[in-house]
């Protein structure tokens, strides 16, 4: 990367106190004997920084997905009101495992043939870049207990790289299967593996095989709709006799209900804001004619977590909620007036205490006006999870609060170090053995 970076982004890249990326499986409830999904969490591995910056190049090539959906309200926009003709069916393509069966040998191909994306966004030449896309995606590694494991094919999931050479692979299958098909394609859209379809009704199989057949390790399988109904992302698409085409808020089988307790101990604002988010998604999500089934099936949840029969009323019937935030903002950017880098505003974190944090925040916020407090929480769910990750030795952990005790008095030290606390403290040895001399 000689010439390619500055020496203060050179900087940015070194690091002394990293960890090995280390897998665990979490389970998935809504299949059949609740398998495992295998992630690969990278954080504080060696090669994360340089991982995010090959990531933000590959973004560059994001323009080639003709075809992709970037979430369920743009989805709605697009399918809702279509007029579906007799012979045509709805259909969801998914992957098996496609993370892990991620042909790598045709990224590299996708990089070197569209590298004019690139190339105008960095100094970096290509042959540099794709020794760095061979670093931090083709080597991939990880930690298992005690044992360290090499990963021989495709990307795993968690990975930085993971989802942007996923969708890579993706836009390039569409490309070289729509091409090839025998008939115009009525309407296609992407969702990371997931694909909406709508293909004559003599088509499906030939259709299912020919996306088999880019690929040996892709294997796609096929969900066609049953009495006009398929499930896509947070959608029920729903035709009727006419092929009209409308869409209802879906959630899956082993859907919980559970959403923030009213009775938790967190800030009013934010119990308020996250039964305005679920009421906001389920409307959004629906088209006119299942909208208040919805409602009754959001006060329904809403009232099981504890929230007041009169807060949900008010809070259903004031929808929308006006212009702010993600309640009436399909692509949830929020309110643009609120962007920290267009108006000059910090974000800083309080500790919630229940009546005395809210307080607080008012006497801050009217002090310092460009400053925007939000409050974080020391009781976390994580605390009493079971630690699906092989612990870290507490002599490689590093970014610790430790408590060292005198040899000779009741007094003791405590300190704070951002390296390995094994390295800190043989600089406490050395210390106290220099002292020892003088």
């Amino acid at each position: 990367m000689l010439g390619c970076i500055n020496r203060w982004r050179k900087d940015e890249f070194k690091t002394q106190n990293a960890l090995p990326p280390k897998i665990y499986g979490l389970p998935k409830c809504h299949k059949d004997g609740v398998p495992l999904r295998p992630i690969v969490s990278c954080l504080g591995s060696p090669g994360i920084r340089l991982s995010h910056l090959v990531k933000d190049l590959l973004a560059h090539l994001r323009v080639l997905g003709e075809y992709d959906v970037t979430n369920s309200y743009t989805f709605r926009q697009e399918i809702e009101g279509s007029i579906l003709h007799e012979h045509e069916v709805m259909v969801s393509f998914d992957v098996v495992s496609l993370f892990t069966n991620v042909p790598l040998e045709i990224v590299v191909y996708l990089v070197q043939r569209n590298w004019r994306l690139i190339e105008r966004h960095t100094p970096m030449p290509l042959e540099t870049f794709l020794d760095l896309l061979d670093l931090t995606c083709m080597r991939g590694y990880f930690q298992h207990n005690d044992q360290f494991v090499r990963q021989l094919a495709g990307v795993a999931m968690g990975g930085v790289l993971s989802s942007e050479v996923a969708g890579l692979v993706m836009v390039d299958l569409l490309n070289w299967v729509i091409p090839r098909l025998p008939f115009q394609l009525r309407m296609v859209r992407r969702y990371v593996d997931d694909l909406f379809l709508v293909l004559p009704r003599t088509q499906v199989e030939d259709t299912l095989a020919l996306f088999n057949e880019y690929h040996e390790k892709l294997r796609f399988t096929c969900e066609r709709e049953v009495d006009g109904r398929l499930p896509f992302l947070d959608l029920l698409v729903i035709r009727d006799e006419s092929g009209l085409v409308s869409v209802d808020w879906y959630r899956k089988p082993s859907a919980s209900d559970r959403c923030m307790d009213f009775r938790s101990a967190h800030a009013f604002s934010m119990r308020v804001a996250c039964a305005k988010e679920l009421i906001g998604r389920a409307l959004r999500l629906s088209s006119a004619q299942y909208q208040e089934d919805n409602k009754l099936q959001v006060r329904k949840m809403l009232l099981e977590n504890g929230y007041p029969s009169s807060l949900v009323s008010r809070l259903i019937s004031s929808w929308p909620f006006g212009d702010r935030g993600r309640a009436t903002d399909p692509a949830g950017r929020g309110d643009a007036s609120r962007n920290p880098e267009e108006v000059g505003t910090f974000y800083a974190g309080l500790t919630y205490v229940e009546r005395i944090s809210p307080k607080l925040r008012v006497l801050l916020e009217k002090e310092l006006p460009r400053v925007k407090i939000a409050f974080k929480y020391n009781n976390k769910i994580s605390r009493i999870h079971t630690k699906l990750k092989a612990p870290d030795p507490v002599q490689l952990q590093s970014g610790v609060v430790y408590k060292v005790p005198c040899r000779d008095c009741s007094t003791s030290y405590v300190g704070h170090t951002i390296s390995y606390l094994k390295v800190r403290m043989a600089r406490h040895g050395r210390d106290c053995r220099g002292r020892l001399e003088d």
